[in-house]
């Protein structure tokens, strides 16, 4: 079954401060501070802004909660957008984080333009390729659609399920990665974002317990607000 998803006008009303309300991080103190890539998808076609932005913003804000344990207060988190994605839009430590949030909110606000994913997971590689990290995390937020640049040619339709790019490096990338969280993902892409990482061999990773993975629909993604981090 097919749908077509028309790239539409979404404007947000006010984004509020990033507060942390997530629980305490519950990794151990004894791990290395891990480098964080999380890509917001804030193009035309998220379709739900506020249940977007909110999830970033919980997100983000167990992000923040990482100041609190000693040994992961020295992360690292790049946040790249997909509208924006051709440069890391934000920088800094879990307590930059949280003290710049509200920047950081009006940063990675949903517009009406392209949404481009081939491109925002290349700013990940450029920047995985430069810093090297030790453990590397990766989470995109958002319902993994790829309207390229320029998005502004024929009719600005999209045909789903969409078959993810052969150019999108998350696959390559999950192969380096000790976490990966896809949430938001809209209910027809979940079987094409599955498909793009076994072929790449991200999910033999999985099952083998080197890669802590979990790919989330919207409802799971509410569910599990404040601990989209989490370990049990």
């Amino acid at each position: 079954m097919t749908a077509r998803l028309h790239i539409t006008s979404a404007i947000l009303a006010g984004l509020l401060a990033l507060q942390s309300t997530a629980p305490a991080n519950a990794w151990g103190d004894n791990e290395q501070s891990p480098t964080f890539f999380v890509v917001i998808e804030n193009g035309g076609v998220v379709t739900d802004p506020e249940n977007q932005m909110e999830t970033a913003r919980q997100t983000l804000g167990e992000l923040t909660d990482l100041r609190r344990r000693r040994a992961m207060r020295d992360a690292t988190i790049h946040i790249i957008t997909s509208a924006n994605p051709t440069e890391i839009t934000w920088s800094g430590t879990p307590e930059q984080l949280y003290a710049q949030g509200s920047v950081v909110m009006e940063a990675i606000q949903v517009r009406s333009t392209c949404s481009d994913l081939t491109l925002a997971w290349q700013e990940v590689r450029n920047n995985v390729r430069i810093t090297r990290p030790d453990d590397l995390r990766l989470l995109q937020i958002g319902p993994a659609i790829h309207a390229g640049y320029p998005c502004d040619e024929g009719d600005g339709l999209i045909t789903l399920p969409q078959a993810v790019p052969a150019e999108v490096q998350l696959g390559s990338l999950a192969l380096e990665a000790s976490f990966l969280r896809l949430l938001n993902v809209h209910a027809d892409q979940d079987e094409m974002v599955l498909e793009h990482l076994e072929s790449a061999g991200a999910l033999a990773r999985v099952s083998n317990g080197a890669l802590d993975f979990d790919l989330m629909d919207k409802a799971r993604t509410t569910s599990n607000l404040g601990n989209i981090l989490g370990r049990d």
